[in-house]
């Protein structure tokens, strides 16, 4: 049964519980809602306007490749195994939400979509925080640990709750049955600016505003892909 990926900003989350960690170290926060935000302006794209436009919602994990409309995308290539394959958005004006998503990756392992990265033109954690309320929040550097020794977390500006914006290095999470998702917030990353080294490996950082979609067992799975990559690369198949 496909496991329906919904456009984030429309998600209805059921949040799992926190567990303590020691790194990165992880808060849980509940934060009441502070009512709707307002609607995002409409994108404009000059030129001539495409005959087809996809949502970001019509992405569904486990998504067989053959059934999916790639038109839009780019095959970037191939890592570890031919079984692993990186898409890349290569027409943002077929992007219905192009006004704030900058690129989009797919990741195919046996040609089933188990992972979409967004990357975002602006940074929407404190939208996500008002929408879906209690996360776990990773403080992912020394900086940003030592700054909430002294420091709230969340603070109240103009009568709404948000994120302490000195914070410049965090990931918000949340779980679900069928699916995680998280929002990586990453400021210090200047890099951002040049899309071509977000592959310059895999485990790159190259990001400032980046929410991830993935199926529940995606570690398990690209930890099969690196093994078969592994005995490839010595003959041991």
């Amino acid at each position: 049964m496909k496991k329906a990926l919904l456009l984030f900003l429309t998600l209805t989350l059921t949040l799992s519980s926190c567990s303590k960690k020691k790194e990165p170290e992880v808060i849980e926060q509940q934060v009441v809602s502070d009512g709707p935000t307002e609607k995002e302006p409409v994108a404009i794209v000059g030129g001539e306007l495409p005959d087809f436009k996809f949502s970001i919602g019509d992405l569904q994990i486990n998504q067989h490749m053959d059934s999916m409309d790639l038109r839009a995308f780019t095959h970037f290539g191939e890592f570890y195994t031919e079984d692993f394959r990186v898409y890349r958005l290569d027409r943002i004006d077929y992007l219905a939400e192009a006004h704030f998503i900058d690129d989009i990756n797919l990741y195919f392992i046996d040609s089933m979509l188990v992972r979409v990265q967004a990357y975002l033109r602006e940074d929407k954690s404190n939208e996500f925080i008002r929408r879906y309320g209690k996360a776990k929040i990773a403080i992912n550097d020394y900086h940003n640990r030592k700054l909430l020794e002294d420091q709230d977390l969340l603070i109240r500006v103009n009568g709404k709750t948000q994120i302490n914006e000195n914070l410049d290095n965090f990931t918000l999470k949340w779980k679900r049955e069928s699916l995680d998702i998280d929002y990586s917030v990453n400021k210090k990353n200047d890099s951002v600016t040049n899309p071509g080294l977000r592959f310059k490996s895999l485990g790159d950082k190259d990001y400032k505003y980046r929410l991830t979609l993935q199926t529940k067992d995606f570690k398990n799975q690209m930890a099969w892909v690196r093994w078969e990559g592994y005995k490839k690369s010595r003959g041991l198949d």
